[in-house]
């Protein structure tokens, strides 16, 4: 378990995605600024909707589920970071990590960014180009990393991302979100 986990109902108001599509269980790890950085954790359970017909007498995790754990990790990372930047500047309080989101993540004031940036924000996975090295099966706990790697001026950003099952490396490569401020 996270050492420092976010409430359901407010890791629910981050994220643009409702079941069956939620392909993050947890985030563990947040760093901010030039180098950061988000972790998030998928458990791959026996009744994933997509496993019974992807391989159905050998289920495996399927690659584009894979991507989309890719994406919306990188949309945490975008998001959390959105989050701190705008807590700073109307509270003149650095957030840097998960720690200190999850100290300011009760108070009214933050559960207001979160909501109105959440409003306010529109992304689709673009683009990808993975590399996939071993498999995922039911049962396996997947970890994902994603840093930004670089920001355009059309509003894609470019993320560095890798998964592994425990010490395993399954896949790795770049993910592409397009984002939007209504």
């Amino acid at each position: 378990m996270a050492k420092y986990s976010i409430p359901s109902n407010v890791f629910l108001e981050m994220g643009g995605w409702r079941q069956p599509l939620i392909m993050v269980d947890r985030i563990d790890d947040y760093k901010y600024g030039e180098n950061g950085y988000v972790q998030v954790v998928k458990h791959v359970t026996y009744n994933e909707p997509y496993l019974l017909g992807h391989f159905p007498e050998d289920p495996i995790m399927p690659g584009v589920m894979i991507s989309e754990i890719f994406g919306q990790a990188s949309e945490y990372l975008s998001f959390l970071t959105d989050i701190c930047d705008l807590y700073q500047e109307s509270y003149s309080e650095e957030l840097k990590s998960l720690r200190d989101i999850h100290a300011k993540v009760n108070d009214e004031n933050m559960r207001n960014i979160i909501r109105n940036r959440r409003s306010q924000v529109r992304g689709v996975l673009a683009a990808q180009n993975l590399k996939f090295k071993d498999i995922a099966y039911p049962g396996d706990t997947i970890e994902v990393v994603s840093k930004l790697s670089f920001s355009d001026s059309n509003g894609f950003k470019h993320y560095s991302v890798s998964a592994h099952v425990g010490k395993k490396l399954i896949s790795q490569g770049t993910i592409i979100n397009f984002r939007e401020v209504k």
